[in-house]
């Protein structure tokens, strides 16, 4: 997988989990400690492990936090030299989650990449990227995210503010100081998941087709090749019962897709909200 692949997969991942742990956020106004969402998944490619990516929010009735990480694993770990990790917070409002504060850092053969994007609302107010990109590139950069855009992880505390009951339905434009891109999700169809299937997750879910479209930010040439032929995921929310919601939330236990002809598959393997596991016939690790 190249950089960018794995920033897709990062982003995916993360916004397709936080949408369960926003939903925590639209509960009653009164004081009530913070919900907890923790989920790992690993990620395979050829029958082998190759990543992990973790994702922990802490959601409270007007604010949130939320932080991802992503590691090689295995095999991986000696071949591929590359770390990335994201951070924000934010406060909810009437239009959804505002994002203050927002940071990814990239360590990729022995070089660091870091970007801190603030925020006005839906716009950047500031962005600090190390190394620098040429007047061009930041001017379409500008452009792209004053159409109104919400950091990576906080994309995840927006999604279920959406009176939509179907979490598979819309665009979500994302800036993460580096590069804007779209996620459009589509549903598929209604599934569930097995003793024999992966992951820690047993229950119904839902299949969604994710498609990944850069706007600005990436070089001619890699915008070229995602333009011709878009990472596209599936990815199954399995419903998860929120006692702050009085309702199910829909957090993400799988994704498959092929990112510049490689296949993968990422599985939760640890799942939990307010330390429990998702359901009676999930497991909390394994």
């Amino acid at each position: 997988m190249s950089k960018t692949a794995l920033h897709s997969l990062l982003s995916t991942a993360t916004i397709a989990a936080g949408i369960g742990a926003t939903g925590l956020a639209m509960a009653s106004n009164s004081a009530q400690a913070a919900e907890q969402l923790s989920v790992q998944y690993d990620v395979y490619t050829r029958g082998m492990r190759a990543f992990a990516l973790n994702y922990d929010a802490s959601i409270a009735p007007e604010s949130y936090s939320a932080k991802a990480r992503l590691r090689p694993k295995g095999l991986a770990s000696l071949l591929v030299d590359i770390k990335l990790d994201m951070e924000t917070a934010g406060t909810f409002t009437a239009k959804g989650a505002m994002p203050r504060s927002f940071t990814m850092g990239v360590k990729e053969k022995g070089r660091d990449s870091n970007y801190a994007v603030s925020f006005k609302g839906l716009t950047p107010a500031s962005s600090r990227r190390t190394p620098g990109v040429d007047a061009e590139t930041a001017a379409k950069l500008d452009a792209a995210s004053a159409k109104g855009v919400r950091d990576t992880l906080s994309s995840i505390m927006n999604l279920a503010t959406s009176s939509e009951a179907n979490p598979c339905n819309g665009t979500h434009r994302v800036y993460n100081g580096k590069e804007v891109f779209e996620l459009s999700l589509t549903k598929i169809k209604d599934d569930a998941f097995h003793d024999k299937d992966g992951g820690v997750y047993r229950g119904p879910a839902v299949v969604c087709r994710m498609v990944y479209s850069t706007i600005a930010g990436l070089s001619p040439g890699t915008v070229e090749k995602y333009r011709k032929n878009p990472p596209t995921f599936n990815v199954w929310f399995a419903p998860v019962n929120s006692n702050s919601l009085g309702r199910p939330i829909n957090v993400l236990v799988g994704v498959t897709g092929k990112i510049r002809g490689k296949d993968f598959v990422a599985y939760a393997n640890r799942a939990t909200i307010n330390g429990k596991p998702f359901n009676g016939q999930s497991l909390a690790s394994k």
